[in-house]
């Protein structure tokens, strides 16, 4: 009889283990889903906003669901497939007006367990209307493409005709940002590009539309100029020397715009002449100097004005000196 009661109550304590065991054990849907609970608390919220938004996107599935807005808090539970999700919570007014919004959050949803996501919402994106105008444009007939900068952002506009509309609609999300436009041709390609655009600090309110006009920043370019003519030729070309030096002599040419002279000698008919005077002299002679271990047997002088914005004159008549 005691044996049969200790075999009674082993049965009901291993009855009891398993039962414990099992309830500590996980429940796994045969379906492949379980439960994400989305919770937000937002510090100031409008009066206005009454509901939550909750969206679950991967390709092309879509998974919503609605919750109130309840003392600036909310909470909202999907039965979700198991997998990577991109996660977007926005809250509502009373006439369906986006306010706040989150920014897009991978989400892994795992299987046979619940996962919780506290979310950060922002004011939500605004609209800016961005109107390109190139009515006194030089190349408004060129200009088919703009790439419009806010801060690390790039967005790319392409008209196919001049006559064209140059202009796009951007959501994005408020704050100060630092703009700029840039102008293409053809292509973005940089030996396209018209001008690399000026930066500038724009502001975009919240839930704000706003509408602004952007034209290219030109600046006057005033040229002036003169009519420089070429300085005639030096004359009277005198050589004279001997085997370790040559004097070259000429004419002063009288212009107002001399700064002075230079002086060519060409040793060979095979190479070109060679300056002698790399700053021009301002006399109207110069002493060659010649190597006396191995002098040249002839060498061709040449005289030539320079103006004082440097353009060289003609050359005097060719005068040769030989040994």
């Amino acid at each position: 009889m005691r044996q049969t009661g200790a075999r009674l109550t082993l049965l009901i304590l291993l009855a009891i283990t398993s039962l414990l065991s099992s309830a500590c054990l996980p429940t796994a849907s045969l379906t492949g889903e379980a439960p994400l609970t989305v919770l937000g608390t937002l510090s100031t919220v409008p009066d206005t906003v009454v509901e939550a938004r909750i969206s679950l996107s991967r390709g092309k599935h879509l998974l919503e669901t609605t919750v109130p807005v309840y003392l600036n808090q909310f909470e909202g539970t999907l039965q979700v497939p198991v997998g990577q999700w991109e996660l977007t919570v926005m809250l509502v007014d009373a006439d369906g007006i986006v306010r706040f919004q989150s920014k897009p959050q991978s989400t892994q949803v795992s299987y046979g367990t619940g996962t919780t996501v506290e979310l950060v919402l922002q004011p939500a994106d605004s609209t800016v209307h961005i109107v390109i105008d190139l009515t006194n444009y030089v190349f408004k007939q060129q200009a088919l493409r703009a790439r419009i900068h806010l801060d690390d952002m790039v967005h790319e506009v392409i008209r196919k005709d001049p006559g064209d509309p140059f202009e796009t609609e951007l959501k994005i999300s408020p704050g100060s940002y630092e703009f700029k436009i840039e102008l293409y041709t053809e292509s973005f390609r940089a030996s396209d590009r018209l001008g690399s655009g000026v930066w500038q600090v724009i502001h975009i309110g919240e839930n704000e539309d706003l509408s602004l006009t952007w034209s290219p920043e030109t600046q006057e370019l005033q040229v002036a100029g003169r009519v420089e003519t070429i300085l005639p030729a030096p004359e009277t070309v005198t050589v004279t020397g001997d085997d370790s030096q040559v004097m070259i002599a000429w004419d002063a040419v009288d212009h107002w715009n001399l700064l002075g002279y230079l002086v060519l000698a060409q040793t060979s008919p095979l190479e070109r002449f060679e300056l002698l005077t790399p700053n021009p002299t301002d006399d109207t002679q110069f002493l060659h100097s010649l190597d006396p271990e191995s002098p040249p047997t002839e060498i061709t002088y040449v005289i030539a004005a320079i103006s004082k914005s440097g353009l060289a004159g003609y050359y005097s008549t060719p005068h040769v000196w030989r040994r």
